[in-house]
């Protein structure tokens, strides 16, 4: 093989190998931007397609739960009440059946398309509706992304005008080399 060759064939492979470490590393931003426009658009297929709903219902249920939990530690009434437990541990029960029936599908959108966590959430004819705010404009939000893991990303926005207000988070997770799914929201300021 001639000098020039090598040279080609070098180049090539090294061009491929820096391709394909960039395709690895920002598909989660690019699955970030296809969830948030599949959900200002209504997509449901191809929001079925980019969120694991089982998944995200767990995280709503285990950040409800932990708040629920520190709301009665904090309050030396409940504390110290012997039926304060037995009250905690029946809304257990009534935080699940509430992530089950409120986390539908146009739920998790809206609050995807917003990048806000619900500021209410009530019954209607058509069932549940959740009410957020309107979108973030992109000036005013700050965007933070980062991986906790190769195969978990995060995505966090900020209101800039809000800088002590908790971050909204959107938690993705990798499904195979370049697929990402939404597993996880983070609803810190609702809870």
């Amino acid at each position: 093989m001639t000098r020039a060759k090598r040279i080609l064939t070098g180049g090539a492979i090294g061009l491929v190998v820096v391709v394909f470490v960039a395709a690895y590393f920002g598909s989660p931003v690019l699955a970030l931007n296809s969830l948030t426009q599949a959900a200002r658009a209504g997509d449901r297929a191809k929001l079925e397609r980019l969120v694991d709903f089982p998944a995200v219902r767990h995280s709503l249920k285990s950040q409800l739960k932990a708040a629920m939990t520190r709301a009665f530690e904090q309050d030396p009434e409940l504390r110290d009440n012997p039926f304060a437990a037995f009250g905690q541990l029946l809304m257990v029960g009534v935080v699940d059946k509430a992530v089950d029936a409120y986390a539908t599908p146009d739920a998790i959108a809206q609050m995807v398309a917003t990048s806000r966590a619900p500021s209410k959430i009530s019954p209607s004819d058509h069932g549940p509706r959740v009410e957020t705010a309107k979108p973030r404009a992109e000036a005013d939000t700050e965007i933070r992304y980062g991986y906790e893991g190769l195969d978990r990303f995060k995505a966090t926005y900020r209101d800039k005008a809000k800088p002590n207000e908790p971050a909204f988070g959107l938690t993705l997770e990798r499904q195979g080399l370049f697929r990402w799914k939404l597993v996880g929201i983070d609803l810190s300021p609702a809870t």
